[in-house]
């Protein structure tokens, strides 16, 4: 690697400043720090790297010609250049370090250049690695928008409705008990096998096989064959709104082979607009593909590029593409990505009392005292927002000795036998399925709630499935949170967020609904 000579280069840059100089061998050992022997090896290498020339004279003390003719930080992003395009995405984050400069910072500096001489590729950073990308393991935001982008579902949410994706037409029987969906012959997947109905049976009764999933989809009875191109789900109890729950990322269709391999050798196939074409602990790089039975997408390539120091700046509210310096920008924000709750696990906590004192300190920095009947143990979700609530909760004035013990774990992960749990709602796609989708999926409520509490939620969940009118529906999950807040057991306290801030020159970014952008509909305006 040419960090060190980086550093050497540099050093001599400053020394010697660019242009011609009449210097002495020694001088350049000098500033090198090494013989006079490894100088002119350094010397001939550096010039084979097109960094300096070098001219020497003959005579011991001579003095030859120096001539750097290129700024440092320009030589180590073409040697980034070299390390990206040979796929050393770890040597290029070292490259940018060079002589003792912050690799978060260098880095972004070097991604907002290469931003904007590139109109075929476009760049977002990244604080964490990307998980494997399987739809079934897949909780988190970013990968989920990332399953939509590199897979297809039978249809898909934009806007305020269902569209086909991998399904072109879907049909029910009177008593929304059988469903028929109908596939697209064109979809390939991105190993250039076909997409059969086998692959789309075996994706979805996976879901009622896993320890996660199986709640939300325990209505299904069976999913058939009818042909090449065609399935038949069968449910237990009527489901109208059954295409809503299969636009999620969850439903995301694979290869059959690929569905329950080991994450250290599964691969993301999908037949998605891009294909996953590096995804390490440095880089997420994902190509456009160009056999997409859909519309193809207008950018060639997305990178995420990854860096941990990025995390202390990144809020859930917040993402955004590399800008370059003082390019004009523009923000799209939205205010229908999910909710931040309280859960009140313990009996003894769900007082009004209580509830208004968390609510109050999580959204006014209220610092009044809690009168807790015991030492709380409680939970929050690993995202800057929420580790803000739990240091509030924390530090909040208490009239016990004991200081709440906090328990930090990833989204859809809850943690047993706490008495207070902080976390978040995601909205993907429709309001109603998704804050049903939560109800569903939470493994503890017969654990929370009186039997009578636990009997309703129960029985407001079936009804909600059964029902067929979307304001309806949305009247009877809206009843079911005022019950529970009535009761103190639940408290949603505040809206969540985001906002896209974007060059100018990225053009046609709208938040979707996960919360991030469609890519497949992004373009570069060249400069």
């Amino acid at each position: 690697m040419n960090k060190r000579k980086l550093e050497l280069y540099e050093d001599l840059f400053q020394k010697m400043g660019p242009g011609t100089n009449k210097v002495t061998i020694e001088q350049i050992a000098t500033a090198f720090m090494c013989s006079e022997r490894h100088t002119r090896t350094l010397l001939k290498q550096m010039s084979e790297m097109n960094w300096l020339t070098w001219a020497p004279a003959r005579g011991r003390g001579k003095r030859g010609q120096l001539n750097c003719v290129v700024e440092p930080i320009d030589a180590c992003y073409a040697q980034v250049d070299k390390a990206i395009d040979s796929a050393k995405y770890e040597q290029a984050h070292q490259l940018v370090s060079f002589n003792k400069r912050d690799a978060a910072v260098g880095l972004k500096q070097y991604l907002e250049r290469t931003s904007s001489q590139n109109d075929r590729t476009i760049y977002a950073p990244f604080h964490r690695k990307i998980g494997p990308l399987h739809p079934h393991k897949s909780i988190e935001r970013t990968e989920r928008h990332l399953i939509h982008e590199v897979f297809q579902t039978l249809v898909t949410y934009e806007g305020s409705e269902l569209i086909g994706d991998l399904a072109h037409h879907w049909e029910s029987d009177k008593g929304h008990m059988n469903w028929t969906f109908h596939l697209r012959s064109s979809a390939i997947f991105h190993d250039q096998s076909a997409v059969t109905a086998i692959d789309v049976v075996e994706s979805l009764k996976a879901l009622s096989l896993s320890v996660y999933w199986q709640r939300l989809y325990d209505h299904i009875s069976d999913i058939e064959i009818a042909s090449l191109h065609c399935i038949i789900i069968r449910l237990k109890t009527k489901d109208p709104s059954l295409p809503l729950l299969l636009s999620r990322a969850e439903t995301a269709i694979m290869p059959k082979h690929s569905i329950y391999q080991p994450d250290m050798s599964y691969l993301p196939i999908g037949s998605g607009p891009f294909l996953v074409e590096v995804n390490s602990t440095r880089v997420l790089r994902l190509a456009r593909n160009d056999q997409y039975s859909g519309h193809c997408a207008l950018i060639e390539r997305i990178e995420l590029w990854i860096h941990p120091e990025w995390e202390q700046d990144k809020k859930c509210a917040e993402n955004f593409f590399f800008l370059d310096g003082d390019e004009n920008k523009y923000k799209v924000s939205t205010s229908d990505i999910g909710y931040f709750f309280i859960l009140l696990n313990h009996s003894e906590l769900q007082t009004t009392s209580i509830k208004n004192s968390l609510i109050n300190l999580f959204q006014c920095n209220d610092q009044s005292s809690f009168e807790w009947p015991f030492p709380i143990s409680f939970s929050y979700e690993n995202n800057n927002e929420n580790r803000n609530f739990a240091r509030k909760l924390m530090r909040a004035n208490s009239s016990i000795n004991k200081k709440p013990i906090g328990r930090q774990h990833s989204y859809g992960r809850a943690v047993p036998n706490q008495d207070l749990a902080i976390g978040g709602i995601r909205l993907e796609g429709d309001r109603v399925t998704s804050l049903f989708a939560f109800f569903k999926l939470y493994p503890f409520w017969s654990k929370n709630l009186t039997w009578e509490q636990h009997d309703n939620l129960a029985n407001t969940l079936n009804t909600i499935r059964k029902t067929e009118s979307p304001t309806q529906k949305e009247t009877l999950i809206n009843g079911l949170i005022t019950d529970l807040y009535n009761n103190n057991v639940l408290a949603i306290f505040k809206s969540e967020s985001l906002t896209l801030t974007v060059p100018s020159r990225v053009r046609n970014v709208e938040i979707n609904s996960i919360g991030w952008c469609d890519f497949a509909k992004l373009w570069v305006n060249p400069d």
